[in-house]
């Protein structure tokens, strides 16, 4: 049974609100053995400027477009190198069925991205971006966000 307030949003229905006018609905991440190189292409190809790193379905790390361009600019050969090599710590998760406010809270405490969960595991990802546009898009007015 689900005890949370009928007219709570949860990061679930935020996400359906967003999908159609942001970012794929399907996470977007890099293995633990992929190429630096193949990270910035999926960050080019998606729009993103982080990634979460998995290995196999377990987040173990992320990278983001800054560290990776501090990189690249000391030393070009680090494009050829395993993302392993240059793992920042994982993102903070939330489980799809988590009230928004819990979202906010993450956000608000200086997460720059956040993974969604279901059953713990990772898909999906949610930034400060996808809150934004949950105001521009649309909230049903029956939700309080």
């Amino acid at each position: 049974m689900n005890d949370r307030p009928r007219n709570k949003l949860t990061v679930r229905e935020m996400r359906e609100i967003n999908r159609h006018h942001l970012r794929p609905s399907r996470l977007i991440a890099v293995q633990v053995h992929d190429s630096i190189h193949q990270a910035i292409n999926l960050m080019q190809v998606y729009g993103v400027s982080q990634l979460p790193v998995l290995e196999g379905d377990r987040m173990i790390g992320s990278l983001d477009e800054r560290t990776l361009m501090h990189r690249l600019l000391e030393a070009a050969h680090c494009l050829w190198g395993e993302v392993y090599n240059y793992l920042q710590p994982p993102l903070p998760s939330l489980e799809e069925e988590a009230a928004v406010e819990d979202l906010y809270q993450l956000l608000q405490a200086g997460a720059t991205a956040v993974i969604v969960t279901r059953a713990g595991a990772p898909v999906g990802i949610v930034t400060p971006a996808d809150v934004v546009a949950l105001k521009v898009y649309s909230v049903p007015p029956d939700y309080d966000i």
